[in-house]
């Protein structure tokens, strides 16, 4: 280890000599990988989507089809809003079923 500035200029002459960063020689630059961001989904993409939503078969498989992994066309935040319109329409049928189960032979609604 360096005891002072002029070892360590000596040693920054010096490539294989090693580096000693408590008597003030600077580290090298730590890189971080950039991660690609997804284009922002303006107004008209979220009325196409929310409307494809609103028809009954129609939204099951348009769904389905956004959450394709395959299908590189779509956004990611398309993708991530169909998954969970996707689970909350199959959770409302499931409930929905059951609660027609439930009136239908429990209380005789139907």
């Amino acid at each position: 280890m360096a005891k002072n500035k002029q070892q360590a200029v000596r040693r920054g002459k010096d490539p294989y000599y090693p580096t000693d960063y408590s008597v003030g020689e600077k580290k090298p630059p730590i890189v971080k990988p950039v991660k690609a961001t997804a284009p922002i989904m303006t107004a008209g993409n979220w009325f196409k989507l929310l409307f494809w939503g609103l028809f009954p078969l129609i939204n099951i498989i348009a769904l389905a089809a956004w959450i394709k992994k395959d299908n590189n066309t779509i956004n990611p935040n398309q993708r991530n809003f169909a998954k969970a319109a996707l689970i909350l329409t199959l959770i409302f049928w499931v409930v929905a079923a059951a609660g027609f189960a439930v009136a239908y032979f429990a209380f005789g609604l139907f």
